[in-house]
């Protein structure tokens, strides 16, 4: 007891209930490398808090309810105190007939008996629930397991499943052993007999999970689809599942059929998009995840009510809402075939997204000429040793992803260094050339993708974000060069002119086409959610797509004919008539190009402001002026501002970074967007 005195002081002292704090207390550790290949991650406080009260209004005591990944417990605690509150008596009740787990590990359900433990002295009661519990994998329990413990189904089913895909590399199979590497490194110390044995027992249970759960597809399993599709099952018909998933799962390519099953099945859906900035869990912080709460349709006819989409920021003692939108299922159905969400934080911001979708037209749309031919020139790892760190005859520059910002081509030069320590020296606008780091000889290129580079085609940086000053970053790609993994380049069989480059490398550069790819971005620019952001309706040879050919090709010449501030300014001016043309070609008005510009609050750091302002605006006043000339509507006062802004030195399009470190802007970006 004097052992157990100050852990007993210091619960009643914590903000945090003394049942989630018992589990918290109790959960097993994890080694990072436990982590990563169980997908396993213990749930924090907040979160637990919040999905429980997501669940707990269709509850009573006497419902039935499961966790099949219960870990120490600490949703079904929090669950048990937003259904039970302080009464014991309904508690106990709720625990001795209602409450189930199940888990791998015999140490995680101990666990989650001592934090339920906190509720009762009840021991029959405890004893009732215990014997009800499921010690194993969840994913392949026979039927009866679950129908012994509720023949009718749960009334709730909730759950933070595991996030990692079934597979096994040799990276990590080295990790799993002990070795101390990074990914990329060169393979040493490989028990090959040892790998096999293991990759044959992955590749077993993945075919096991595939037979069991056809929504997972094809290719490696994601545990997180399997457990949701688990989830759905044990859940009764106008049951309620609550579950902590992975964001992938509003927005990937592999998760279509789940979507459409949750979608079509279901009576209401509630999604809040959380972003781990808060560090809920020891990953990335820019890593998102949905907190989803679903009521399961019934076996009659029942009205299937819109989806409702949040967005919710952490602070220390729970979750805040910092948007909402309610979006029709039709509606989704009728612009995002495969029923994949835009993460729209308001009903203006889904009005616009609509809009712009409904004006737009598919890449594949036959006979548009805008269906793509993608590729990876050069992988930055597999090719490595062929790298070369001085030009020779017949090798071609190696081009890499800092390397390429919109409408400019060789934005930065490698000084000196390789990898993290590398310096490289950003060049000004107007005076962009090629300074690789590398280069590689032209016959050491995969032989598949040789003939590009002496081609012209467009590229673009695939590392972006949300909340970054510029989300797409695309140029104009010119024969001789080869491009590196991080800038995928794209040619247009049906049409492969110039004309045709210049108008795409114009389209997605633009504040528009942006905007809407920040809806349903994470951190990198795949080819599915780049293709499923329509492009406007621009008919080749006519006078918008002259407009764009001419004014790209203008902006290619200039970031090459040497920096100076007439150039910098001509070009801001160009840019912003791009702006326009493609806005008008969306089919948008004043009032929604403002809308789009709000999401991108960290634009023009380092520029002055106007007087008694705190920051600059010039390039919103650049736009706006350029918008309202082009449809004839009054725009006098940001024209006005701009020039203003203009003349005390400002300039328009110059990114951040040309002025301040990207480890100010990326934070500066995170804080205005929460």
């Amino acid at each position: 007891m004097e052992l157990a005195a100050p852990v007993a002081s210091a619960i009643e002292r914590s903000p945090i209930h003394h049942a989630l704090a018992l589990s918290a207390l109790a959960r097993e550790a994890l080694r990072e490398q436990d982590r990563k290949n169980t997908g396993a991650y213990h749930t924090d406080f907040r979160l637990a808090t919040r999905l429980a009260q997501l669940a707990a209004p269709k509850l009573n005591h006497k419902s039935k309810v499961i966790d099949p990944a219960s870990g120490a417990g600490i949703l079904l605690a929090a669950l048990t105190h937003a259904v039970c509150g302080l009464d014991r008596a309904k508690a106990a009740h709720w625990l001795a007939h209602g409450v189930c787990a199940a888990d791998l590990s015999a140490n995680s359900l101990r666990a989650a008996l001592l934090s339920l433990a906190s509720f009762t002295d009840d021991l029959e009661a405890l004893k009732a629930m215990r014997a009800r519990w499921h010690c194993g994998d969840s994913l392949m329990a026979d039927h009866k397991v679950w129908a012994a413990m509720a023949p009718d189904g749960f009334d709730a089913v909730i759950g933070n499943p595991p996030w990692e895909k079934v597979k096994l590399s040799r990276h990590e199979f080295l990790k799993s052993s002990g070795a101390k590497r990074h990914y990329g490194a060169e393979i040493r110390g490989l028990d090959e007999d040892r790998f096999a044995t293991q990759r044959d027992e992955v590749s077993d249970y993945s075919r096991r999970l595939l037979a069991r759960y056809p929504d997972l597809g094809n290719g490696e399993p994601d545990l997180y689809i399997a457990f949701t599709d688990l989830f759905f099952d044990l859940c009764k018909g106008q049951g309620v599942v609550a579950a902590l998933i992975p964001g992938g799962l509003i927005r990937s390519q592999g998760t279509q059929a789940m979507r459409r099953k949750i979608f079509e099945a279901t009576q209401s859906v509630s999604l809040s998009i959380i972003d781990n900035r808060a560090r809920f869990f020891a990953i990335d912080t820019r890593f998102k995840f949905l907190a989803m709460a679903l009521v399961k349709a019934g076996h009659g006819r029942s009205k299937r009510e819109p989806i409702k989409l949040l967005h919710e920021r952490g602070t220390s003692t729970g979750l805040e809402i910092t948007g909402t939108a309610t979006i029709g299922r039709a509606a989704l159905a009728a612009i995002r075939d495969d029923l994949s969400l835009p993460e729209v934080r308001s009903i203006a911001e889904w009005k616009l997204f609509s809009k712009i979708a409904e004006a737009g037209t598919s890449w594949e749309e036959p006979g548009c000429g805008w269906t793509p031919k993608f590729c990876r020139e050069v992988d930055m790892t597999k090719e490595r040793p062929k790298f070369l760190g001085r030009a020779i005859r017949g090798a071609l520059p190696l081009i890499e992803g800092r390397m390429v910002q919109a409408h400019r081509f060789g934005v930065k030069g490698h000084v000196s260094g390789t990898g993290r320590s590398a310096l490289w020296k950003a060049f000004p606008i107007g005076g962009s050339r090629i300074s690789p780091q590398f280069w590689i000889r032209s016959s050491d290129v995969p032989r598949a993708n040789q003939h590009r580079t002496g081609m012209l085609r467009v590229g673009f940086c695939d590392i972006a974000g949300q909340t970054n000053e510029r989300s797409l970053m695309a140029t104009v790609i010119p024969a001789g060069v080869v491009c590196g993994n991080k800038v995928p380049t794209i040619l247009f069989p049906e049409d492969s002119s110039e004309e045709r480059l210049l108008v795409w490398a114009a389209i997605a550069n633009s504040f528009a086409f942006d905007w809407m790819l920040r809806r349903v971005l994470t951190t990198t620019v795949n080819y599915f959610l780049l293709q499923s952001v329509p492009l406007p309706k621009v008919t080749k040879d006519g006078l918008p797509w002259k407009k764009l050919v001419s004014v790209t090709r203008e902006l290619q010449a200039l970031d090459h004919a040497g920096s100076s501030r007439k150039t910098q300014a001509r070009m801001a001016q160009l840019r912003a008539e791009i702006d326009a043309e493609v806005a008008v070609a969306y089919g948008l008005d004043i009032s929604d190009v403002e809308l789009i510009l709000q999401d991108f609050p960290i634009l023009d750091r380092g520029q002055t402001a106007l007087p008694g302002e705190s920051k600059s605006t010039i390039t919103r006043d650049s736009v706006l002026t350029a918008v309202a000339k082009r449809i004839s509507s009054r725009g006098a006062v940001w024209s006005r501002r701009a020039a203003e802004a203009l003349a005390l030195g400002a300039m328009a399009y110059v990114p951040s970074e040309l002025a301040l470190g990207s480890d100010e802007i990326e934070e500066e970006g995170a804080r205005v967007h929460g």
